[in-house]
């Protein structure tokens, strides 16, 4: 049997030491925040942070700093969830709050261009 340094997708495990990295600065600078449930993508590479409450999910914004004007609401017929995206130690990370109450109303009513397309 031979190896090689090449592996068939061209990804190596190695490549994951950028995510753990910055998933460990995560868990000592922020210590003291409301624990999330926590989603490495190891296929795009970044860390999925996500809340049940939206006042955890705010917890976590204000202290990555992340403006709240380029936070998203997710609405479908069955929930609705806070969504927002940003980079750590240069890593992708998305910041997730579910829990968000909306009414019958709001979560059937149409959402944009790809809502009217569907």
């Amino acid at each position: 049997m031979t190896t090689s340094s090449q592996t068939p997708t061209g990804q190596r495990f190695a490549d994951l030491a950028p995510l753990s990295e910055a998933l460990s600065a995560l868990i000592a600078e922020f210590a003291e925040l409301p624990r999330p449930y926590v989603v490495l993508h190891t296929t795009l590479t970044g860390i999925g942070l996500q809340l049940s409450d939206p006042a955890e999910f705010e917890l976590w914004r204000e202290a990555l700093a992340l403006p709240p004007g380029e936070v998203d609401l997710a609405v479908t017929p069955a929930m609705a969830w806070l969504h927002v995206s940003g980079r750590y130690r240069g890593v992708a990370f998305d910041l997730t709050g579910h829990g968000v109450l909306v009414s019958v109303e709001q979560s059937l009513a149409p959402r944009g261009v790809e809502a009217v397309a569907a």
